[in-house]
């Protein structure tokens, strides 16, 4: 299928990703008639079928709220309108995943099928889980947007969780946050809410992505990621099926090292095709899985602040020593020797 036949990999933002924030504008001040005139956003045009805006309207329309009278209770009142369906395709898969791990990065992997005005970048750090967006508008709106979007993904991770989100902290690329903003979101959140940062960013504790999924469905799993894996553009040359696997073997790692039926069964084919399927491309399973596993481990061995038992596990190594054994192997060295050269 080329590109130009997958309708889920154009324009900015799927109109579903907006719809809360367009009703609960209407009761906080604005009108249909200013949003149609100041925005380009109408009920019925937003409701048509595949639907999409564009990331700059998001912005003036953030904007335009921003200067009616209860701009806090306004955001607080649209995030509360969020359920896992207004992510469109994407939120409906993440609702399928095991566990919330599973399910960040099945966002953070299709996260452009439905909008493309950000990106976000998730990192284990010594203080926390930290998802970053990067974000290039420079403008208020934007600035506002990046709190919404925290906010809100704080919202779809409290729907999928079986159990309380542990937010530890917040930070704010605006450089003042009204008080009465403020108090309203660090009780939302129950952290605190930090300005003038580089980057809009919301840190968790790392036991979250351990939390299992209310509605979790694994036959649901493997249809929906059929669905994405079709429609995502292809970037290089690489085979599709190796792609394909290699995601899905990331996804798997924190759960321990996937096997060949469990890769095949989320991609929805037999074990024996996709066993022979990658023989056609030159590769055994076993030696996908440890390319996988030597490139991940070059990455996190560039995080200072991951401890070498906190690699073994993202890796999926049961024990420490067999991921030694193993990165020798890849290297010819020890982990910390590789650090230490870095």
């Amino acid at each position: 299928m080329s590109q130009a036949a997958k309708p889920l990999s154009e324009g900015d933002i799927a109109a579903c990703n907006v719809l809360p924030a367009f009703e609960a504008s209407l009761l906080f001040g604005a009108t249909e008639d200013e949003l149609a005139d100041q925005v380009g956003w109408s009920r019925t045009a937003l409701l048509e079928p595949d639907a999409r805006v564009s990331g700059a309207s998001t912005y003036k329309h953030m904007e335009l709220m921003f200067e009616k009278p209860r701009y806090a209770e306004f955001v607080a009142a649209a995030v509360r309108a969020y359920d896992v369906k207004s992510l469109g395709v994407v939120g409906l898969a993440c609702k399928t995943m095991p566990n919330i791990g599973v399910a960040m990065a099945c966002h953070a992997r299709y996260q452009k099928l439905t909008n493309r005005t950000a990106t976000y970048q998730t990192e284990l750090r010594a203080d926390g889980l930290h998802i970053r967006e990067q974000r290039d508008a420079p403008r208020l709106g934007s600035e506002l947007i990046s709190d919404y979007t925290l906010l809100v993904a704080t919202r779809l991770l409290s729907l999928l969780s079986d159990a309380p989100i542990p937010v530890r902290a917040m930070y704010s690329r605006r450089a003042r946050m009204p008080t009465k903003e403020r108090a309203l979101y660090e009780e939302k959140l129950g952290a605190s809410v930090t300005t003038g940062s580089a980057f809009a960013e919301l840190v968790l504790d790392p036991s979250i992505l351990a939390f299992g999924v209310r509605k979790a469905d694994a036959e649901m799993e493997t249809y929906f990621r059929g669905v994405l894996e079709n429609a995502l553009p292809m970037l290089d040359e690489t085979p599709k099926l190796i792609v394909s696997a290699q995601a899905v073997i990331r996804d798997q790692l924190q759960q321990g090292a996937p096997t060949l039926s469990k890769v095949a069964q989320v991609l929805g084919l037999g074990e024996r095709t996709l066993q022979r399927r990658l023989g056609e491309l030159g590769l055994g399973f076993q030696s996908l899985l440890d390319d996988t596993r030597k490139t991940l481990a070059e990455g996190y061995l560039k995080q200072p602040e991951l401890t070498l038992a906190e690699v073994a596990y993202l890796l999926g190594f049961v024990e420490q020593a067999s991921f030694f054994r193993a990165f020798r192997r890849w290297y010819g060295t020890t982990p910390q020797a590789f650090r230490t050269r870095l």
